[in-house]
């Protein structure tokens, strides 16, 4: 070997040594370089589109940060796992980041059962967790060091119930829900108790699983009610799919959607009557340069599960740049914000960790 050969070979090896560059060529640091976020949520699976999404956010924020030269001096090393919407795999992966990688931040959940199922974990362990995007109106009471970036579904079930009463002035329901889910049952029990207290009728309520494909039994049942509106509660996967069924079936009445399935990426291309069709939006006060931004470096425009991802990011940031590596701390600086700017408008935390300030409006499909 040439002498200006065995240099280089030394150079390599001492990088590696270094920086700690894998066998397969990957450049990692140093513990003490960095700071671990876990994002853990559904990747695959019938909720899988709404974890994908939220994770396309988070890693743009993960890679605006790093490239801005990391928080404090140390980059963040993201670690991904995925729950299924499943909360014994998602208890599994909680106790994997956590033992075995020493995470101390998590971020990312879509699905209210595995935050149920995952919150006492985190909380012995004394965990900061960002349940991104599970809604059920229990998740952050679990613990002090629980929040999300999503309103709950107590306010969104309450604001299309009105919208349907006060606006669409519909005096009959019926109900399709899956029940394999508390997001699904709270969004129910919320959006029907709205309507009693309004003087109006539930006539039917129909329950699903959140792998059902065929819902025909369940909207005829529905249908030969007459309700003057039915509400859907489904996953994105199924939301067309139950939707295109009661087109199909002639029903002439209006369909109210839950937010967050009806925003996923390809819900509403896959719908193919779009008439009397309604669902709530966050209002987005567009104050960051985030919506710009994605699409100039993705080629893609985000939607508001997109942008969730990139707040829960950002207020991770904030926090650690605040106090360190100290989730007491972040939990007293979070807990104090008020209307700080996210990419959808300005929110504070409530004593609970709850998300407040995010007003809605309902919108027509077509």
């Amino acid at each position: 070997m040439k002498i200006n050969q065995i240099i280089v070979v030394g150079l390599i090896l001492l990088t590696a040594m270094v920086f700690g560059i894998t066998a397969s060529g990957y450049l990692t640091l140093n513990k003490e370089e960095y700071i671990q976020v876990a994002y853990i949520s559904s990747l695959s699976g019938e909720a899988g589109v709404w974890g994908e999404s939220l994770k396309k956010g988070f890693d743009f924020a993960v890679e605006e940060i790093n490239q801005q030269g990391g928080i404090n001096g140390k980059l963040i090393k993201p670690i991904y796992e995925d729950d299924e919407c499943d909360s014994r795999k998602g208890i599994d992966a909680y106790n994997k980041v956590i033992k075995i990688n020493n995470v101390k931040i998590i971020t990312g959940t879509v699905c209210s059962s595995v935050a149920m199922s995952v919150a006492p974990i985190t909380q012995e362990n004394r965990i900061l967790y960002m349940a991104s995007g599970a809604t059920h109106p229990e998740v952050t009471k679990q613990g002090d060091l629980i929040f999300r970036i999503w309103t709950s579904d107590a306010y969104e079930a309450k604001e299309i119930a009105k919208f349907s009463v006060n606006n669409l002035e519909l005096n009959s329901f019926g109900i399709i829900y899956f029940d394999d889910n508390p997001a699904g049952i709270a969004l129910k029990e919320n959006f029907e108790k709205t309507i009693v207290e309004n003087n109006k009728k539930i006539l039917i309520s129909e329950t699903i699983n959140s792998k059902q494909m065929d819902f025909r039994t369940n909207i005829l049942k529905i249908i030969n009610q007459n309700p003057e509106g039915i509400y859907v509660v489904s996953t994105p996967e199924q939301m067309p799919m139950i939707v295109n069924q009661i087109k199909s079936l002639n029903y002439k009445g209006k369909i109210l959607l839950y937010g967050p399935s009806a925003l996923a990426q390809g819900t509403i291309e896959k719908i193919n009557n779009k008439e009397s069709i309604y669902y709530p939006l966050p209002i987005i006060i567009n104050q960051k340069n985030f919506w710009k931004d994605y699409k100039e470096k993705t080629g893609e425009d985000a939607d508001i599960l997109v942008s969730g991802g990139y707040d829960s990011m950002m207020l991770i940031k904030d926090g650690l740049l605040v106090c360190g590596e100290d989730n007491e701390c972040i939990r007293d600086y979070w807990l104090s914000l008020k209307d700080y700017p996210t990419t959808r408008g300005n929110i504070s935390y409530d004593e609970t960790g709850d998300v407040t300030g995010i007003d809605y409006e309902i919108k027509e499909l077509n």
